[in-house]
C-alpha cells in the first residue's frame, strides 16, 4: 500500500451513543483497505491518542509515512506524539467547505476554483500562479497561510500525498456502514468483519485473474493515457542521464537516474510522467520498469 493513512471518526446511533475511528489506506488498484477500527465515546485527545496507540501497534514505524485528516483539533494536536516522523496533511475538502462558510462564499466562487487549482499543483511555480489570485482577498489568503501550506498544498507538503487529497475514503466506510452503526456494538463488529471478508475475498479473485504489468484500474490506465500524450513530444538528449522534453512550447528536465522530472509528477506519484514516458520511448526503454514496485500486480498478488 502507499504510505498513506486516512483518519476519521462518525457517530454511532446505538443506544450507548459512541464514536467510531477508522484508519484506511489504499491498495494499489485503490480499492479501500481498512487497517484499524475502533470505538470510544467522545472525539477528545485522549480518544485519539489512544486510537493512534493502536494504529501504530497494527503497523508499527512506517517510513514516509501521511495521515490525512479533517481539521479536528484534537488530531492535531496528537498525531505527532505517537508517529513523530511521520508528515501531517489535511483533506482539501474540508478546507474547501471551512472556507465557504467563514467567508461567505458562494458555491461557484473563482476563490473555490483557484484553491483547488493551488492545492493540486506539483510544482511550487504553478501552485504560486494560483495562489496569487488568491491574494486578492487578503483575508482568505491569510487564513489559508496561517493554516500551514505544507498542510494542504502537494506542492509544499515535505512528504508524498500521491493523489490522496481528501479524507473520502474513511468517509466511504462510514457510509457503507451507516445502516449498521444503529445496532448494538457487537453487532457492528459483526458486520464490519462480514464486509471486510467479502471485500478482501472479490480482491484475491481479481488478483488471481489479472493479467497486466500494473494494476489494471489505476496504473495501467494512467501510464497508456500518459504514452499517447508522450507520442507528440519532442526529445533532447543532454547527456546520458538527463533529457529535455518539450510539452507545448513548454521545456520539462527529466532525470532518470535520480527519477525526477521537472514537472514533479514522476517524484510525487512515482509513475513515469508524460515527458519520462517520452524519454522511453526516445531510448526504447520498458516504460514499466520506472514504476514504483507499489503499481505492479505482484504486489497486488501478494496482497491477495
Amino acid at each position: 500500500m502507499w504510505p498513506i493513512i486516512v483518519v476519521d471518526a462518525t457517530h454511532l446511533k446505538c443506544k450507548y451513543k459512541g464514536v467510531l475511528f477508522v484508519a484506511n489506506a489504499f491498495d494499489r488498484n485503490q480499492n479501500i483497505y481498512p487497517l484499524v477500527l475502533g470505538i470510544g465515546d467522545l472525539e477528545t485527545d485522549a480518544s485519539w491518542h489512544w486510537f493512534f496507540s493502536k494504529l501504530h501497534k497494527a503497523i508499527g514505524e512506517c517510513p514516509n509515512l501521511v495521515i490525512i485528516s479533517d481539521q479536528n483539533i484534537s488530531i492535531e494536536n496528537v498525531w505527532h506524539n505517537v508517529f513523530p516522523t511521520a508528515q501531517h496533511g489535511i483533506c482539501f475538502y474540508h478546507m474547501k467547505g471551512n472556507m465557504k462558510h467563514t467567508f461567505k462564499l458562494k458555491k461557484r466562487d473563482k476563490l473555490l476554483l483557484y484553491f483547488e487549482q493551488a492545492t493540486k499543483s506539483y510544482g511550487i511555480v504553478e501552485f504560486d500562479r494560483h495562489f496569487r489570485k488568491i491574494k486578492g482577498n487578503d483575508e482568505v489568503a491569510q487564513y489559508l497561510e496561517s493554516v500551514g501550506l505544507h498542510k494542504w498544498s502537494r506542492a509544499h507538503m515535505n512528504g508524498r500525498r500521491y493523489n490522496v487529497m481528501t479524507t473520502n475514503i474513511a468517509e466511504s466506510i462510514n457510509s457503507v456502514l451507516r445502516f449498521t452503526r444503529m445496532p448494538p456494538v457487537v453487532h457492528l463488529i459483526d458486520e464490519i468483519i462480514n464486509l471486510l471478508v467479502k471485500w478482501f475475498s472479490k480482491h484475491r479473485d481479481f488478483a488471481l485473474k489479472c493479467t497486466s504489468t500494473l494494476y489494471p484500474d489505476f496504473g495501467e490506465k494512467k501510464l497508456r493515457r500518459r504514452l499517447e500524450c508522450a507520442s507528440r513530444m519532442n526529445v533532447v538528449k543532454l547527456n546520458h542521464v538527463e533529457y529535455n522534453v518539450v510539452d507545448s512550447n513548454m521545456d520539462n528536465h527529466a532525470h532518470l537516474t535520480n527519477n525526477t522530472c521537472s514537472c514533479r509528477k514522476f517524484q510525487l506519484e512515482q509513475l513515469p510522467c508524460k515527458h519520462v514516458v517520452a524519454v522511453c520511448r526516445f531510448l526504447k526503454l520498458n516504460v514499466y520498469s520506472m514504476a514504483s514496485r507499489y503499481y505492479t500486480r505482484n504486489t497486488l498478488e501478494i496482497h491477495g
